[in-house]
């Protein structure tokens, strides 16, 4: 019996540890937790017997758990149709996309994997003393199962949502605009580079911390552009340009595109930058604290002479056009 109660306190703790993280849910998990901490405070009493009290408390503590889960899969069955309206601004790219509508998928599925276990504990009293009984004499630990899988898919939820309100991109500050040609971030400008990055990185980190015990993918993506402005066959520029195209494709036709020139070049500004930042990103990764793992992926794609913002009028040939944009997400793993 000691040896239950020990087991019975650390999942208290736990209980009211993990509901710290969950108080942005629009269906609060607190109320779970205070009716948890009430199922094992009761516990430690002496005798075996299922009271009044403990019934309509953990009958409580399953109308919860239910209501949670109803909540999480009225949400997930939401995600897809999301992803439907999306604008043509969204950094909702198509990676983001399918994970997040698999693990919407995978929450339905383990709600109604639960569904009538949690039903009948909430509705059928005899079934819901049976079970007590089995937990005090320490043959069943199936109610904090079933409140970790509820956190869990609640947690993996809210997740998802913030991922797809979080639709910002961001772009880099004019001052570090990339020079007619140029790829690289000068020395003179690292300093801005950093100072820029370190209060976007703190905020991932502080996001992802919410998540506890969750398997996280962090993806953070960098955007090249260019202008439109040709690059000259026999420049320096061209020579460098060309040696990176043909070392990615062994396409020596595409040196004839100007438009490919200028891709590879928007590339390389996104190469430079992404590879800056990444430095910054590993000095921070260390401060995520409580997940159960956490990846770390730096995309760097160019695109060209597309425009970066298309509600901008841009010339031909055009300093604003020289730029880097990023985004980033905190995915489920």
């Amino acid at each position: 019996m000691k040896d239950v109660k020990i087991r019975l306190f650390q999942e208290i703790c736990l209980i009211l540890q993990v509901n710290k993280t969950t108080v942005t849910m629009k269906l609060s998990l607190r109320s779970l937790a205070n009716y948890a901490s009430v199922f094992l405070l009761f516990l430690f009493i002496q005798s075996c017997a299922v009271k009044k009290g403990m019934l309509i408390a953990n009958k409580q503590l399953f109308t919860n758990l239910y209501a949670t889960d109803q909540r999480a899969k009225e949400e997930a069955g939401k995600v897809a149709d999301q992803f439907k309206i999306k604008d043509e601004d969204s950094n909702l790219d198509d990676e983001i996309e399918r994970l997040f509508i698999e693990g919407a998928k995978t929450v339905q599925k383990n709600i109604a994997e639960r569904d009538s276990i949690v039903k009948v504990n909430m509705t059928d009293e005899k079934a819901l003393k049976q079970l007590l009984k089995d937990e005090l004499s320490g043959k069943s630990n199936i109610i904090a199962g079933l409140r970790a899988k509820v956190i869990d898919d609640s947690l993996t939820m809210l997740l998802i949502q913030e991922g797809i309100r979080n639709s910002y991109t961001y772009k880099i500050p004019n001052e570090i605009m990339f020079s007619m040609g140029g790829y690289r971030i000068s020395d003179k400008n690292i300093p801005k580079i950093q100072e820029f990055f370190t209060p976007v990185i703190d905020s991932i980190v502080t996001s992802a911390n919410k998540y506890v015990n969750k398997r996280l993918k962090i993806k953070i993506v960098f955007l090249g552009y260019s202008d439109a402005d040709p690059i000259n066959p026999k420049s320096q520029l061209y020579s460098e340009i060309a040696q990176s195209i043909y070392h990615n494709t062994y396409d020596s036709t595409l040196l004839a595109k100007p438009e490919q020139l200028n891709l590879e070049l928007s590339r390389l500004r996104a190469e430079d930058v992404g590879g800056l930042v990444r430095d910054i990103v590993f000095d921070k990764i260390n401060y995520i604290t409580g997940v159960k793992s956490i990846a770390v992926n730096i995309n760097k794609e160019g695109r060209g002479e597309e425009l970066p913002d298309n509600k901008i009028k841009y010339n031909v040939i055009d300093a604003r056009r020289r730029m880097v944009k990023f985004y980033w997400k905190i995915l489920p793993d």
